[in-house]
């Protein structure tokens, strides 16, 4: 298979065919590392792979929806300033 490398703005993108994502199994939206390796371009699927995507997202009320626990805020003393920091 052969492509052709096009710039779109400050990138430079390939259009890769969906029969090969499918194999590798990565998805649209997926995070992926992009390397060079003994002058190859390696596009690897991410070990931290997340699909960044807001149909999958959930809301916090969906993240706690099962939780049962009792919840106590807790005051946490982080010190004094010891740079910028804004207070």
């Amino acid at each position: 298979m052969t492509a052709t490398i096009q710039r779109v703005d400050d990138n430079y993108v390939v259009a890769l065919p969906v029969n090969i994502l499918e194999r590798i199994k990565i998805k649209e939206s997926e995070v992926v590392r992009i390397f060079e390796e003994y002058g190859r371009i390696i596009i690897q699927k991410s070990e931290m792979s997340t699909i960044v995507n807001d149909t999958t997202r959930k809301t916090i009320d969906e993240m706690f929806e099962n939780y049962d626990g009792d919840y106590e805020p807790v005051q946490i003393d982080w010190g004094t300033p010891v740079g910028n920091e804004i207070w």
